[in-house]
């Protein structure tokens, strides 16, 4: 980390001007928020907007607020609404304050055009951000569009496209590290997709600490919350509640959650039990809308279910959440913290029915594999016949929704650590999703068996890993790693996936990191992915 620290001090810091700037959706359909980031706080806090780049003739003035949990500076978070817009309309607009503004950006406005393109993902550095573009690499922390030149691929690939972007937690890694300026660095990267498609959130376990917590909760204050209770406070002060909220994007109602409520995050008002009846009053709202927003989707960052841990059954998070899900019939839940792709059958109770046409159970997916300095890790589990495909690729997920019934699933794979580039942009994952029956699902319908084998094409599994650990390729990878193991030692086991991951990371190695990857792919309460 020499290197970075070296380049962060001498090359960057939050600018005089107007940066970072995000869109996210707003809490009607004619609304969408901006917010921005300052070094000063001159004048009120202004979006100008209207249809064309030289035509901005409508204007709101938003709010500003100091940050001062940084050492030795301090600087101000801005949010403006655009207001009265119109559906299936682009909007030119531009963010400033005191007579200076920034370039002008465009936003679409819900695009009601079929199929509705979602883009999903979780666990995104500053550095190592692979599925931002095919330039970024683990070595610098800068990841900008005047370095994502090629925008054929990525995420940056999808800004013309996309309706949403959803980041299911672990920003930056982290936000509040070298005096907040990786924070600031990781939002100049993403602005390229941020202030052009709205860029809606989770929070994540690297949110937890309380200094990554105020920045969380203050850069990302301009979501559409409907929290109750509708605050919550930080190192920084009282401030929007963003630890859950939803809304409805076309045909999903989403609900956003931290999963963290379930550790060490909360404070005198806002809390896991709060939480719990916050989610039930929404989903029960949510089933009486369903005629007209019929999918319902959950996200957070830890995940209920993954192969390497297998069902998380002990879980208290998992025992609190899965009988409401299943109970008010949530088509999905997704998540991070993982840095893998995995996307089970419907599933209920560690049963499942190897069929996506009208689930009886909720569809779990893991998708935390965006890119970040810690990498990933080889598979050391054989897949379970509920997991229905799984990768440790770097990816992100496409969720095309084309009405009421149908969802076109894809996962596309951004790894350019070991792969050829003509693999970046490769779904390595196409299935569709049917569903005539949305609602609450039914006791007496939930799988009631589990699987003894799911073999391909019905399931499938890739483990970039395999050549790399110079095992073999004659079994599954896993296999090969318990065999390994077992005759040569977990010393032994531990240098190998060192000498990968020192591979991979190239600059970014940190020997203390294998540790706590390792740690945290097995002990949930632990979890520091």
């Amino acid at each position: 980390m020499k290197i970075i620290s070296v380049v962060l001090a001498t090359l960057f810091g939050l600018c005089s001007g107007y940066d970072q700037v995000h869109v996210a959706l707003g809490k009607t359909t004619d609304v969408l928020v901006v917010s921005w980031a300052s070094y000063n706080n001159t004048g009120d806090s202004e979006v100008m907007w209207g249809l064309s780049p030289s035509s901005l003739n409508s204007n709101n003035v938003g709010d500003s607020r100091a940050f001062t949990v940084d050492a030795n500076r301090t600087w101000y978070t801005r949010t403006a609404a655009m207001t009265g817009l119109d559906i299936n309309t682009r909007y030119y607009y531009k963010v400033g304050a005191g007579g200076s503004y920034s370039t002008v950006y465009s936003v679409m406005n819900r695009d009601m055009t079929i199929p509705h393109k979602h883009i999903m993902f979780g666990d995104m550095g500053a550095a190592a951000s692979f599925t931002l573009c095919d330039a970024c690499t683990q070595g610098s922390l800068f990841c900008t569009e005047d370095i994502c030149k090629n925008r054929t691929v990525g995420l940056v690939s999808e800004t013309e496209t996309a309706d949403m972007f959803l980041h299911v937690g672990d920003f930056a890694y982290n936000l509040e590290d070298n005096n907040g300026t990786v924070g600031d660095q990781f939002f100049n990267n993403i602005e390229q997709v941020a202030a052009r498609v709205p860029y809606m959130i989770s929070h994540g376990n690297h949110e937890n600490k309380p200094g990554n917590l105020a920045h969380f909760i203050e850069r990302f204050r301009g979501q559409p919350s409907n929290a109750v209770p509708p605050t919550f406070t930080t190192l920084n002060g009282e401030s929007t509640n963003t630890l859950y909220f939803s809304w409805d994007q076309g045909l999903v109602h989403y609900i956003s959650f931290s999963t963290e409520l379930w550790g060490e995050v909360g404070d005198d008002k806002v809390n896991k039990t709060s939480f719990l009846k916050w989610l039930v009053k929404d989903l029960e709202k949510a089933n009486t809308n369903r005629d007209a927003v019929p999918w319902v989707l959950v996200h957070g960052h830890r995940p209920l279910y993954w192969s390497e841990n297998g069902t998380n059954g002990t879980s208290p998070m998992k025992q609190d959440l899965e009988d409401i899900f299943f109970n008010y019939g949530v088509d999905f839940s997704i998540n991070g913290h993982v840095h893998n792709y995995e996307r089970t059958w419907p599933t209920y109770k560690g049963k499942s029915d190897q069929s996506n046409l009208n689930p009886r159970a909720t569809i779990y997916v893991v998708t935390g594999a965006a890119g970040c300095r810690e990498m990933h890790s080889p598979f050391k589990k054989p897949q379970p016949s509920w997991s229905a495909y799984r990768s440790n690729s770097f990816s992100y997920t496409r969720m095309m929704v084309y009405n009421s019934s149908h969802i076109h699933w894809q996962q596309v794979q951004t790894d350019p650590t070991e792969f050829p580039q003509s693999d970046y942009g490769r779904v390595i994952d196409d299935v569709w999703i049917v569903q005539d029956r949305h609602g609450p699902f039914n006791a007496s319908e939930a799988p009631k068996k589990v699987p003894t084998s799911c073999p391909p094409p019905l399931c499938g599994e890739y483990d970039h890993f395999t050549p790399l650990l110079g095992l073999g390729d004659s079994k599954p990878t896993w296999q090969l790693v318990q065999e390994f193991r077992a005759e040569h030692g977990e010393e032994a086991w531990s240098n190998k996936l060192k000498s990968v991951l020192k591979k991979l990371q190239g600059d970014m190695w940190e020997e203390e990191s294998l540790d706590k990857k390792e740690r945290s792919y097995f002990t949930w309460a632990e979890g520091e992915a």
